[in-house]
Parts: structure tokens; sequence; C-alpha cells
């Protein structure tokens, strides 16, 4: 499956077109593939917000939130990250969009999910990543790469996100997966980038400008990180990936029964083995004595 997720709001925002952005979900659709399909938004309390019929009228799975605005744009991160956690666990892909936003090409869905990657970046123009190798945390460089996604919607492996436990920290998730492409890529000379043929267009969304931040955190086309902790947070997610990739994403236990025991024997001096197993024995019977 393949979850949409986006925050939407209509007040003060010419370019919001959550109509459209549905509209164009069915026009490039199949039936089939909008059963694989789901889309979760997040709605202000404050906002003028569609009714359940006019979600209702759309064949595929809409789910909404609502809650307070927050503070603002540079909260989106936290709605992103709360969607994600709802999201039909049988997913494998997330599409990171907005309301401005809307499909143009069918079969995009078919597409997405044939890939079978488990740690994967998605998107039209593949950034030259390789360039900012030992470079990345300068300035100069920083507001070079930072807008080399330009306006798009990036497609993230569910398994990517998993690993990494967060969207970066900030609102802009196409900036930290920027960032954490690069940084895989200067420590481990690896590339998680896939094309894909150009599948939506945005209709707004350009003229934000340099908008009022209060996270330090935050990472924008004209400013930030000012925390420059921001990076050595990311060079931890992407060590994460690298782990993963080389040792799997299994949960395995390691060994046989026999070899297990053996390790928590030795893992304390055999002088204590007699006092710790009198403890675990003491334990079961308190617990079942409290069962009784």
């Amino acid at each position: 499956m393949i979850s949409i997720i986006f925050c939407s709001r209509a007040s003060n925002n010419p370019d919001s077109n959550l109509k459209k952005l549905l509209d164009s979900t069915v026009a490039c659709t199949t039936p089939e593939e909008r059963k694989q399909i789901e889309v979760l938004i997040k709605l202000d309390d404050d906002d003028c917000r569609p009714s359940e019929s006019f979600f209702a009228q759309y064949p595929f799975t809409i789910r909404t939130f609502v809650w307070s605005r927050g503070e603002g744009r540079h909260y989106l991160h936290h709605a992103q990250e709360y969607m994600f956690a709802q999201r039909d666990p049988r997913s494998r892909f997330c599409v990171m969009t907005a309301d401005d936003f809307f499909f143009t090409r069918p079969g995009f869905v078919t597409e997405i999910l044939s890939v079978q990657d488990e740690f994967v970046i998605l998107g039209p123009v593949r950034p030259a990543i390789e360039t900012f190798a030992g470079i990345y945390e300068n300035e100069a460089a920083v507001r070079r790469w930072v807008t080399a996604f330009g306006n798009l919607a990036p497609v993230v492996s569910v398994r990517l996100i998993e690993v990494c436990q967060n969207f970066g920290w900030q609102s802009n998730v196409d900036s930290w997966l920027m960032g954490l492409s690069v940084v895989l890529f200067d420590l481990y000379k690896i590339i998680i980038w896939k094309p894909i043929e150009p599948y939506y267009e945005r209709g707004g969304g350009y003229g934000l400008g340099d908008t009022p931040t209060y996270n330090n955190m935050e990472l924008t086309s004209q400013k930030g990180p000012f925390n420059h902790y921001w990076f050595e947070l990311v060079r931890r997610q992407a060590r994460n990936l690298f782990l993963n990739m080389e040792h799997g994403t299994d949960f395995k236990k390691t060994g046989s029964l026999p070899r297990r025991v053996w390790r928590k024997i030795r893992a304390q001096p055999l002088r204590r083995l007699p006092v710790r197993i009198c403890k675990k024995i003491w334990s079961k019977v308190g617990m079942l004595w409290a069962s009784l």
C-alpha cells in the first residue's frame, strides 16, 4: 500500500485545493490501485473544514485528523509523524505532499509499488548528491543542496522512516531527506535515490519566502539549521540506515537456546551464578504466588 500524508489549511491560503488533489487521485488510479492507497490529512480545528460527506464521495480510504494549528508551518513534522504512526500497517511507501499538489500521470501507484527496495527515496529529479561529499556542512553548500529537490513531493519507503524514527526535526521533509542522502553518501558511499517519471504538479506554494520559525533546527531554503547538532543527529540516522542495510531489519533470536543460555551464564562472573539462579527462582515463585 501507499499512504499519502499531508496537512491542509484553507484559511488565508489561496493555493490550497484539496478537491483538485483528491479528484486527480481518482483520475490517475484504477479501481484496483485505489485499494492500495490511503490518504491521511491533518486539518486545523480553527479552519473551514470539508464535511464528512465530501470525503465519503471518494472511492479510496481517507482518514482525517483534527487538532490545533499549533505553532504553524514549522510544526508540520509533528503532524506528519503522528499520521505516519496511524497509517495502515500494510503500507510500504509514504508520499509526503501538500494540499496544493495534484496528480497528473496514471499508473504511478503501480509503479511505486513495484519497487522492492527496503530503503529508497523516489523522485523525478535525482539530486547531485556526490558533489556535496565532505562539504555538506558548509553554509554555501547547505544553501545549494537544501534546494536541490525543488518543489518535490518525495516518496519514501516506510522502513526508512521506521529506522530513522522521525521526519527530521523540522517541517521540510524534502530538506531532511536531502541532508540524509548527502550524509549517507559521504560516510558510506551509498545512494538510495531512484528516479521516477513525473506524476504530479504543484498548483502553488512557491511564495512562502523567508517564513518565520521558532525552531533552531529548522532548515529552509533561505536559512538554517542554526543548531549544528542537526548534522550530528542526521549522521546517527545515516549510520542506523547503513547498519540495517548491512545486517537486515528482521527481528531474529541470535543463536540456538543452549547458545543463548551459555551467553547469559557468561555475562557475569561464575561465582555469582548460584545467587542469580536463586533470584530467578524466587522471582518466579513470587509471580506465581501473586497470581493465586
